[in-house]
């Protein structure tokens, strides 16, 4: 990556605001969103003034049909969302000077525009934010990131995947702390060029293998099965989806690092991977976040 004359990217955004007046129900939240979601590429949902409002934002890279809106919240009550044209901003250098860098365990994390040295003993992995998901700050990114080091500790990994790899930070932490050739896979065609161009970065090109992927679907990644390590940090939807395919790819003595799901979505998550066979080893909470790692039989006492 050049690290020469800063060439500023405009990314011309749009935003859908649904103001409400109080805290909504959890349910009633989670079907706001759910209805939002599909027009953008990022969303928001947090409290406003102090504790007694609340605001749904969601952030698009094209205009949002004000119809389609209106008609996906309408089933959900009267609710009247605001589009806005997003003033323009260098959106990437303003985020990326807003990371400062970071350690989650054995890992050191920073930016481009970090000028300091990597500290000695640590693992340095140089992510940008940009199109893809996943600068490691996020407590998904970092709680796998530690759990990875903890199983690290006491086994050793020989064949790992990385489904939904977004900008590949996990799959580059494995294949640097675990000395090992990682396969890494997403379905958005985006997230697979910036963790390629990631991987050119932190010259992990040769050790870690980049491709387009519906979850377990893509030839390489059937034909690499079983895995002893299976790594998906997405959302607690598509991880009940995909729980039976998991369960397929997952070796005998294999382990499966999962994460991007709320503490309150454990049990869902569980549930669906119990059903295909899969138990609980431990588990890792940041927060409000949960990092959920399996292995094939009985759950640990």
């Amino acid at each position: 990556m050049p690290r020469g004359k800063h060439v500023q990217h405009i990314v011309p955004l749009w935003s859908i605001r649904l103001k409400l007046d109080a805290k909504p129900a959890e349910d009633g939240r989670l079907a706001l969103e759910n209805a939002l979601e599909p027009f953008g590429e990022a969303i928001s949902s947090f409290e406003t003034d102090n504790g007694k409002g609340w605001l749904i934002e969601v952030f698009c890279q094209a205009k949002p049909s004000a119809r389609k809106v209106a008609a996906a919240l309408k089933p959900l009550g009267r609710h009247a969302a605001q589009i806005d044209r997003v003033p323009d901003k260098d959106w990437l250098a303003e985020s990326r000077r807003g990371l400062p860098e970071f350690r989650a365990g054995p890992f050191f994390l920073y930016g481009s525009h970090f000028k300091g040295k990597v500290p000695k003993n640590l693992i340095g992995l140089e992510i940008d934010a940009g199109m893809a998901f996943g600068t490691g700050r996020h407590e998904t990114t970092r709680g796998c990131l530690l759990a990875i080091a903890r199983l690290a500790k006491t086994r050793r990994f020989k064949k790992p995947l990385d489904v939904g790899t977004g900008t590949g930070i996990l799959a580059f932490g494995i294949a640097r702390l675990c000395k090992v050739n990682v396969l890494a896979g997403d379905n958005d065609a985006d997230a697979v060029r910036v963790a390629r161009a990631n991987a050119k970065v932190n010259k992990l090109a040769q050790q870690v293998r980049i491709l387009r992927s519906e979850g377990y679907r893509a030839k390489a990644v059937r034909d690499g099965a079983p895995y002893d390590l299976i790594t998906a940090n997405i959302l607690a939807n598509p991880l009940i989806q995909l729980a039976p395919d998991l369960a397929g790819a997952l070796a005998k003595n294999g382990r499966a690092v999962l994460s991007g799901l709320l503490r309150e979505q454990e049990k869902d998550v569980l549930a669906a991977h119990e059903a295909a066979g899969l138990a609980l080893d431990f588990r890792i909470r940041l927060g409000d976040w949960s990092v959920l790692v399996l292995k094939k039989g009985r759950a640990a006492t």
